[in-house]
């Protein structure tokens, strides 16, 4: 039987962000497993840090493949057409991205011109994602891939949803596919377009996807029940997978004498987050007990979207001493920083979506790392934090979340003992292995 395994996904390394990492850890991880991987990506990316490191960590039997991408913006064609590097990246190598704090608090109103735009976009050229010049071109690839390697499954992981239409079509060819959900597509409204039209066509794909995939797999436990509540009954098996931690890359902790204590934050503070953590923060602080403790909360993450996000925030309840930001790393670095941290800070807030496994969270847990949370109750990050043993939930009124971060800090409030086999299953083995058994099954129907 030929183990070989098609994973396709625009977001892959050298790119440094969470959507990156589920994939990227099973192609790294899947050859101790008997498969070999095979990763159909785009040849161009345009919004996201890099860093090469990934790509040298990656074993010798990983093979990527990349495959056209236009992005469809005014960028995109520029680019394509011989234009300046107006990636990220690029634009942040070249230091044309203010990230003082001063750039950030300036007026973010858009322009009439940069509205309309934006709905030309949206409405017209981004349908159903700005993937799909790349799923035109993945799928034309993949298929030969497909023919010529003698591939039996292919792996997608979405969003984005132009990942889905690929594995559609790749199925045809005759290969098993294995369709994966990081978020709810189709659910969630920050993931699913406000025109009605395009709307409709995100439904469908998933839809048919649920209906016609050979396995579907989730990164949170609930996503099966959202689908069968909006979908119906789904046709395939699914299985809840967590994303896990990569061990190899943590290091023994090291105390630092000269650190002060912190809190951190890992990954980007999205606009629709509460503000209700940083409101207690500084409630604490008033404490003068915790004064003395000159405790801080570490922000890392994108500089620039932090900054812009968070500093009206910081400046609202005085948190200027007490909160530091710090740019996209390594994930090396950010698992050192993590690990001499005093908890991981889980703040969307209480009325907050419900349903997410936080990639930010899945790593605290694998790390058996305390997690101060204002998460929805219930929510799939209460139940996890939950039945791990890791969960200090900052509930209630202003006054009581503040006391019971207080407590947590002075050392006055004792979590019990982590439960060590639910931690485990936040591990990159326990990740692989299952994804593994999924493609072990599913190729034995072949």
């Amino acid at each position: 039987m030929n183990k070989s395994v098609l994973i396709v996904t625009p977001f892959f390394a050298p790119q440094n962000h969470a959507a990156v990492f589920r994939a990227y850890k099973l192609a790294k991880y899947l050859p101790q497993y008997g498969w070999n991987p095979i990763v159909l990506t785009v040849d161009t990316q345009y919004e996201y840090n890099e860093d090469p490191q990934l790509i040298e960590d990656l074993p010798k039997e990983v093979e990527i493949v990349k495959a056209r991408y236009i992005e469809p913006t005014v960028r995109g064609l520029r680019m394509a057409l011989g234009g300046k590097d107006r990636g990220f990246k690029a634009m942040k190598d070249a230091g044309a991205l203010r990230t003082d704090r001063q750039a950030v608090s300036t007026n973010d109103r858009q322009s009439m011109r940069s509205r309309a735009y934006q709905y030309l976009l949206s409405h017209y050229c981004q349908v159903p994602d700005a993937f799909w010049t790349w799923a035109n071109s993945a799928t034309v690839a993949g298929r030969k891939l497909v023919r010529d390697r003698k591939i039996d499954l292919v792996f997608t992981t979405a969003p984005p949803y132009s990942c889905l239409e690929v594995g559609k079509a790749l199925q045809q060819t005759g290969a098993k596919w294995i369709a994966d959900f990081r978020d709810p597509v189709a659910y969630y409204q920050r993931l699913s377009s406000n025109a009605p039209h395009v709307y409709n066509k995100q439904r469908k794909i998933v839809g048919s996807t649920l209906a016609s995939a050979d396995a579907l797999t989730w990164a949170a436990s609930c996503f099966g029940s959202i689908y069968s509540d909006v979908f119906g009954k789904c046709g395939a098996d699914a299985t809840f997978i967590p994303t896990g931690i990569d061990t190899v890359l943590l290091e023994p902790a090291a105390s630092d004498s000269k650190q002060s204590p912190y809190l951190i934050f890992t990954g980007e503070f999205l606009p629709n987050y509460s503000s209700e953590f940083l409101e207690c923060f500084a409630a604490a602080l008033r404490r003068s007990e915790l004064k003395r403790t000159a405790i801080k909360l570490l922000v890392v993450g994108t500089l620039q979207l932090n900054l812009k996000r968070m500093m009206p925030l910081v400046e609202r309840f005085k948190l200027e001493d007490h909160v530091e930001f710090r740019d996209q790393m390594s994930q090396r670095d950010v698992y050192r920083l993590v690990s001499q941290a005093t908890a991981g800070v889980l703040l969307p807030g209480s009325r907050s979506r419900w349903w997410t496994n936080a990639a930010k969270m899945t790593d605290f847990i694998g790390m058996r790392k305390p997690v101060v949370a204002v998460v929805a109750d219930p929510s799939e990050a209460r139940s996890e934090l939950t039945r791990t043993g890791l969960g200090i939930f900052l509930d209630g009124s202003v006054e009581e979340r503040a006391n019971r971060l207080a407590e947590f800090l002075l050392g006055e409030y004792r979590l019990p003992q982590p439960n060590q086999s639910e931690c485990d299953r936040y591990t990159v083995h326990s990740q692989v292995r299952s994804f593994a058994e999924v493609f072990d099954r599913v190729s034995h129907t072949c």
